[in-house]
């Protein structure tokens, strides 16, 4: 159970099941601190979890029953976008290094990025419904500032023109229409 922070108290750390191996990453970086947190655990299977959420044992233990070492669990992203969001990822650590790791060179969208990766390697996602965890942020899915949304935006549709870029141009029309 891998947890990047940089809050000191976190809802997450104190709701995992005691037994569960416990990795607190606060590295400069929400992507190098998930590629730390996975290079440090003993274990093949992998959580990554947000350090806002309560950790949901009984949705991990049934979702890890139902994987292999291709497929990628996260929480269902926000319309329009078809892939998962970073505040839950479980996957094995084979995939991890088969698609390379989380791109430490962004702070944001590495979530995103790393599961349209999985996708390209042929590997499969598995949607989780973000309503099973309890999130204590606000939970809008438009957070970002226009600037770095649009950076974001941009990021994605360069590494990931065919996949990414029709779902840019749908978020980019849908912010035009309001």
């Amino acid at each position: 159970m891998i947890v990047p922070t940089i809050r000191e108290d976190n809802v997450t750390f104190d709701t995992i099941p005691s037994e569960a191996e416990r990795i607190i990453r606060r590295d400069e970086g929400l992507n190098v601190a998930r590629n730390a947190g996975v290079r440090s655990a003993t274990n093949d299977w992998i959580v990554i979890a947000d350090d806002d959420i309560e950790f949901p044992t009984e949705t991990v233990a049934e979702t890890l029953d139902r994987l292999d070492d291709w497929t990628l669990a996260g929480l269902r992203d926000f319309e329009p976008l078809r892939w998962v969001i970073g505040r839950l990822l479980i996957f094995h650590r084979n995939l991890w290094e088969r698609v390379g790791g989380f791109d430490e060179s962004r702070h944001h969208g590495g979530d995103t990025d790393f599961a349209i990766r999985v996708e390209k390697a042929g590997g499969r996602i598995y949607h989780l419904d973000r309503d099973a965890v309890p999130h204590h942020d606000v939970d809008t899915g438009e957070s970002m500032a226009p600037l770095a949304h649009l950076e974001w935006l941009l990021y994605l549709t360069r590494r990931h023109p065919r996949r990414f870029g029709p779902v840019a141009v749908r978020i980019v029309l849908g912010r035009l229409r309001r």
